[in-house]
């Protein structure tokens, strides 16, 4: 395939620069830049608290949003990096033994280099989780993914390489669900040594440049947003003298012409370093080596909102209440004061206002006081209402969450139920990553496998892997690498809660258990040992079984669902428990309630006589039931009833003893009295 002569390539390549980097600057950059400050703890360009009229002024910045970019990129450390397995390769046709066996074979190459570090693998957790930290901040996160082959430091692997935002360079006018692929070109920054590109000029691999042609791409590329991330040092920006150590920045421009992508490199924008070749020449599966991800989806744009960006005005609110507030309580515990023009006052002991210190005045009125009221508790208050705003909007689940929800976090439930919607937003955030940037890149990693794998070691791994399929058969390793399969990543929803899923996983092995016979048998009990344990957080749980001398797993099964029904029956145990518990002590306190109601009822009864007919009247009315016909008290409402037996009083003091010698004198007296009663 020839390429076009009548192009002119370079011109291609500047204008290209030149539209997507204008549209980059006035749109993408400055609130990229924000949104970095914030992940930093500094407040936005312009703020008032960064003028000099705050100088002396509380300007706190709370790290609310590193805090919540923190908490996703653990959770991403959990739910990728608890199982060994990181990538699930199904074949397109299960029925086909063959293309099992490719799967597997596929498998086993990606395990070895995602799961080891460098040289040998990819690093894949620094990258994921740096991706992961990237398109939080920036909204998008890109990668290079390449093949690396040096002879002199025997280096032979895949590469996956994170590329700042501000490096890469697509047209406005892609489509938001697939920018790479539909942007007409691609052009990425590289920043390369001087000494590199003069070898390679040395080896033929690209044109000669003159040294003034270097130097110039040396010294042409400050950028502001690199400077704001890298906290006020450029890197890679020219120092005072150009050497060979020195940065200088080549573009690789991938660019579609007549329904072909071709590549080329061009130093920065002013010289031609290598003839363009159709873009399968240079990467094998003619795939454009790059992926561009994100985490949150805006419909319509390229450049999609960042996590950190979608909170920053609740957070600027949080700020602006804290540091109110932290002025107030200064003012509080170091006053302000009122002096006299032109009196001879220490104005620097009052300004230093430290313990022991005195301050000079010829009146005693020459200096005042002003009380500033203390901090009310509103403040307070309205911070928690923001803390809790921000939680909304981020999907973080903090302990200010559970502080201002006392209410419900007084229970588990109360807690899960706290917990639970911020776990979904973490998950959607996961599952819009693994979709947009894990499996795209997971899915290269594998196209250069398949062409540029020669690892001796690797491959052999590989086909002991697919040798369970093979059945000792003799395969080309090439035409099994070659096959199609299917690839994704075992995270979802769900993914965050590790009780969660084991609680899923051995729900539904238990379901199909009881609805289809003999499913048990047919599991792979290894993959069912090493998921479960891998969702408990152990890398591996094959090495607690003896698989060799495993002759039931049926029977294996059935005692891991057997153990874990012991587990939930014992759980339900003690929850019924505690619900017994509480169901008695809710009948003693109705009982307390009932016996003091009936007392008080009691007192009325005896101390208006006359209302107990009228009350038992009412009732009867309103189909009331008497519980006891016999009255309690019949002298009270005035019903016959047997009158109690009387006993004989047999105390010492009956009859009563006259108290005095009058009272005994007259004792037994009778008299008349003047109307001729006798007493």
């Amino acid at each position: 395939m020839e390429t076009p002569v009548t192009t002119d390539w370079l011109q291609i390549a500047r204008d290209s620069f030149s539209a997507s980097t204008t549209y980059f600057d006035a749109n993408i950059r400055p609130r990229i830049e924000a949104d970095m400050r914030q992940v930093q703890g500094i407040h936005p360009k312009g703020s008032k608290y960064l003028s000099d009229a705050y100088k002396n002024r509380s300007k706190l910045f709370r790290p609310k949003a590193r805090a919540s970019l923190r908490k996703t990129e653990a959770m991403a450390a959990a739910a990728f990096f608890t199982s060994e397995d990181v990538v699930s390769v199904r074949a397109t046709d299960d029925n086909d033994q063959f293309q099992k066996a490719a799967a597997e074979c596929r498998k086993a190459l990606l395990q070895y280099r995602l799961s080891r570090p460098a040289p040998v693998g990819v690093q894949w957790y620094q990258n994921l989780l740096g991706a992961i930290q990237e398109a939080g901040t920036c909204g998008v996160v890109a990668s290079f993914q390449d093949w690396e082959y040096n002879a002199k430091k025997k280096i032979d692997r895949p590469r996956i390489r994170l590329l700042p935002v501000e490096n890469v360079r697509i047209d406005p006018a892609a489509d938001w669900t697939d920018p790479v692929n539909s942007s007409p070109y691609i052009i990425v920054m590289w920043p390369m040594y001087v000494k590199d590109i003069k070898a390679r000029m040395a080896e033929g691999k690209w044109i000669a440049c003159q040294e003034s042609e270097i130097q110039a791409a040396v010294k042409s590329n400050m950028d502001s947003t690199r400077l704001q991330r890298e906290g006020g040092t450029d890197t890679k920006s020219a120092a005072t003298s150009i050497t060979d150590y020195s940065i200088a920045w080549v573009h690789e421009n991938i660019v579609e012409q007549d329904g072909i992508d071709y590549v080329y490199f061009t130093l920065s924008t002013t010289k031609l370093l290598s003839e363009p070749i159709p873009l399968e020449q240079k990467y094998y599966h003619g795939v454009r080596p790059i992926v561009i991800g994100n985490c949150v989806l805006e419909a319509h744009k390229a450049y999609p909102t960042s996590k950190v960006g979608l909170a920053k005005d609740v957070l600027r609110e949080i700020n602006e209440v804290t540091n109110q507030r932290m002025d107030n309580v200064k003012l509080v515990m170091d006053k302000r004061y009122l002096a006299k023009r032109n009196k001879q006052v220490d104005l620097r002991s009052l300004t230093r206002n430290v313990p022991g210190s005195v301050t000079l005045v010829q009146d005693l009125d020459d200096v005042k006081t002003i009380d500033t009221p203390d901090v009310t508790s509103s403040s307070y208050e309205e911070q928690n209402r923001l803390n809790l705003d921000y939680d909304d909007i981020a999907g973080g689940f903090s302990g200010s969450t559970v502080q201002s929800n006392r209410a419900m976090n007084e229970t588990v439930g109360g807690m899960n139920i706290l917990a639970s919607a911020g776990n979904q937003l973490s998950e959607y955030e996961l599952r819009t990553f693994v979709e947009t940037w894990v499996e795209p890149v997971i899915r290269q990693i594998s196209l250069l496998q398949q062409h540029l794998e020669t690892d001796e070691k690797v491959l052999a791994l590989a086909g002991k892997a697919a040798q369970f399929y093979l059945q000792g058969r003799s395969v080309d390793m090439d035409e099994l690498i070659a096959q199609e399969v299917l690839m994704s990543v075992n995270v979802g929803i769900g993914a965050t809660n590790p009780q969660a899923q084991v609680e899923r996983f051995f729900f539904g092995l238990k379901s199909l258990a009881g609805v289809i016979p003999g499913v048990a048998e047919k599991l792979n009990l290894e993959e069912v040992v090493s998921e479960a344990f891998g969702k408990l957080g152990y890398k591996d749980g094959k090495r607690f079984f003896n698989f060799e001398d495993q002759q039931d797993p049926m029977v294996a099964i059935q005692q891991m669902l057997a153990q874990a029904k012991v587990e939930l029956t014992k759980a339900q145990t003690e929850k019924a428990k505690e619900d017994a518990a509480q169901s008695q002590a809710a009948k003693v306190v109705k009982m307390v309630e009932a016996l003091y109601s009936a007392m008080q009822a009691g007192q009325v009864a005896i101390n208006a006589p006359g209302a107990v007919p009228v009350a038992d009247a009412i009732a009867l009315s309103a189909g009331y039931q008497d519980q006891d016909k016999p009255p309690l008290i019949p002298e009270v409402i005035g019903a016959t009833a047997p009158s109690p037996a009387v006993t004989e009083n047999t105390s010492p003091m009956f009859p009563a003893v006259p108290e005095g010698p009058g009272e005994g004198m007259m004792a037994g007296i009778e008299t008349e009295r003047a109307d001729g009663v006798t007493q």
